[in-house]
């Protein structure tokens, strides 16, 4: 006996606690890493922009350095966005049946097989076999499952956050560092 049929209460608390945990993290990160692609992208413009000005003072390998740094940054924010958005559809979709669950119009028989069957259908193959291991990992009573795949990808939406702020001072650094005494 696995602990979600030992512990329902408990098990639903935590349900809810990592789904609010992965909203809010979501939510903030999102916002943060625009701001942080909107400051590398503008600062990788001006750089290219202005290169012809800022040789002079700069070495010329220290420039592309920086340059391959933005850039990595920009990729991992990209990278951050993508995540956040699918964290974003995956709350929504898991708010979506819980409101469905607690209105009055909801049958007291519920056919989860064919629930998963047809809400699969419109995911890619990756997102399936997914849907099919929650489903089945709900079967034995374990609803926590079916969530680890949101709480994982906001996580990794915050990794990517701590990547991108790393390589953009990594950018910072490199062309100081370059700077002509």
């Amino acid at each position: 006996m696995g602990w979600g049929k030992r512990y329902p209460e408990e098990q639903l608390v935590a349900r809810h606690a990592l789904l609010s945990t992965a909203e809010s993290a979501s939510l903030a990160l999102s916002s943060f890493v625009g701001w942080l692609l909107t400051v590398s992208g503008a600062s990788f413009a001006l750089l290219v922009a202005n290169l012809d000005k800022i040789v002079p003072y700069v070495h010329l390998r220290s420039f592309k350095w920086a340059l391959a740094w933005f850039a990595m940054s920009m990729l991992l924010g990209l990278l951050s966005r993508w995540l956040g958005s699918m964290v974003a559809g995956a709350l929504a979709a898991t708010s979506a049946i819980e409101n469905q669950a607690k209105s009055q119009d909801f049958p007291d028989r519920f056919n989860f097989l064919a629930f998963t069957k047809l809400f699969s259908s419109g995911l890619l193959p990756i997102y399936r076999c997914l849907a099919w291991r929650g489903y089945s990992l709900a079967l034995r009573g374990n609803t926590i499952s079916g969530i680890k795949p949101i709480t994982y990808q906001s996580q990794a939406q915050a990794l990517l956050t701590l990547g991108q702020l790393v390589l953009l001072f990594i950018a910072v650094v490199v062309l100081a560092h370059g700077v002509k005494a």
